[in-house]
């Protein structure tokens, strides 16, 4: 075999293996109204709610901050304890209604988070999720996870939208 064949060396295979996965969605609700929603620990909790949780997440600020780093144990389907994560607030960017994250722990040393609300006229907007990872052999199959996870938040955040106008029109 060649020197510098991949074949002989499995792990060169999936050494920094890195894929990225980008989600959007139109939420028919002004971009500010998300935004100010995506800042909020309790936001977070219930996008996830049923498919992952975070241990100690009563520890969780109410607002996120740039620069803040968390160190949670996350629960699959909110009780199946897994591996310590660590999220680090990178940027937290009200004007272009940005927040950023650099996360990983366990087997999935990277998973860098991007959202993005960006206005679509009066009373929609456009939601973003962005997210690369690498999980050297797990890259693939935690990228499959990944699509079923954001595909799930996002039908969570309509909801908990659904339940704000609901709230909202019976006051």
């Amino acid at each position: 075999m060649p020197d510098r064949c991949p074949l002989r060396d499995g792990d060169s295979l999936t050494r920094n293996v890195s894929v990225k996965l980008t989600l959007k969605t139109t939420f028919p609700v002004p971009a500010d109204q998300v935004w100010a929603l995506i800042n909020q620990s309790s936001t977070l909790l219930y996008v996830c709610k049923g498919l992952l949780g975070f241990g100690s997440s009563e520890h969780f600020p109410q607002q996120w901050r740039e620069g803040d780093i968390h160190v949670t144990r996350l629960l699959f389907f909110g009780c199946i304890p897994a591996w310590k994560h660590t999220l680090r607030f990178e940027r937290i960017d009200d004007d272009q209604r940005v927040l950023a994250t650099k996360e990983g722990g366990g087997l999935v040393p990277v998973w860098n988070h991007v959202i993005q609300v960006v206005p679509d006229g009066n009373r929609s907007s456009t939601y973003s999720d962005e997210v690369n990872i690498e999980a050297g052999i797990f890259t693939i199959v935690v990228w499959l996870y990944a699509h079923v996870f954001y595909r799930y938040r996002q039908r969570r955040w309509r909801k908990l939208l659904r339940e704000i106008a609901h709230h909202s029109s019976s006051i």
